[in-house]
């Protein structure tokens, strides 16, 4: 069940690469780090995350990533995570996931104890809207 939202980022996806492929005997993977701001539990944070992903037989993509979130006092707290495609709303695609922190930020510690579910929409532009819930 769905527990209280934990904050929204907005920001952009500002690099991607091809890191394997078909040629090399293997699925196509491409990778990408986006970087966003918002407010996760109140707290003005900055996010950078690199996350790669690949087809999945049935259609979609499966996704898995790590990034790190900074508060404005140099805080920090390392998110590792994965996550689906899903249809998007609009052009452009959207994912669903879990996240999972260690921080020792004051502010922060609560996202040690629980799942962090999220909704990323990109738009065809490559602007990324990222909403975080904490999952009970």
């Amino acid at each position: 069940m769905l527990g209280e939202m934990l904050g929204e980022l907005n920001g952009n996806i500002i690099g991607k690469r091809v890191v394997s492929g078909y040629h090399m005997g293997g699925p196509l993977k491409i990778e990408s780090t986006m970087e966003s701001k918002g407010k996760i539990l109140g707290q003005e944070v900055t996010f950078i995350a690199t996350f790669w992903r690949m087809d999945r037989p049935q259609g979609g993509m499966f996704s898995m990533g790590q990034g790190v979130l900074m508060t404005r006092d140099g805080g920090k707290a390392i998110l590792r995570g994965a996550g689906v495609s899903v249809p998007p709303k609009g052009p452009g695609w959207s994912m669903r996931g879990s996240r999972y922190a260690q921080t020792a930020v004051p502010g922060l510690k609560r996202l040690n104890e629980v799942a962090i579910v999220f909704e990323i929409e990109i738009a065809p532009d490559m602007t990324v809207k990222d909403r975080w819930w904490e999952w009970k």
